[in-house]
């Protein structure tokens, strides 16, 4: 019974450094797939798209959500940042600045997402 358990634990060992060597290979591959440049930004208030912005161009623009907040975007360079917000956590501020496909800046309080997008 003792060679059955030793048994068991080297298979269990063994299935999840197949399942580890899976999740890094897959997370590497939509890494890959996913981190071109992005051209442009969409800013979304209440799932309603109200700017796209191409970020090869330096702008600054300040949304208004539905509920009377703002938050401040900054374009420079690629990249996109929210620099100012009116919510209270200030989470999309934090977050930092974006410039991959895929990447999101989103801020709960006041409805806003910006979606970053790559090339179609």
């Amino acid at each position: 019974m003792d060679a059955h358990r030793a048994s068991a634990k080297k298979h269990d060992k063994l299935l999840i450094l197949v399942l580890l060597a899976l999740s890094v290979f897959l997370g590497m591959g939509y890494y890959l797939f996913h981190s071109s440049p992005a051209v442009r930004a969409e800013v979304t208030v209440d799932g309603e798209v109200i700017e796209v912005l191409d970020l090869s161009k330096n702008q600054e623009i300040t949304i208004r959500s539905a509920n009377n907040g703002t938050n401040h975007l900054i374009v420079r360079d690629g990249k996109i940042w929210c620099s100012q917000a009116s919510c209270p956590d200030n989470v999309c501020v934090h977050q930092g600045k974006q410039s991959r496909d895929g990447e999101l800046i989103v801020c709960l309080p006041n409805l806003m997402i910006v979606r970053i997008l790559g090339r179609d």
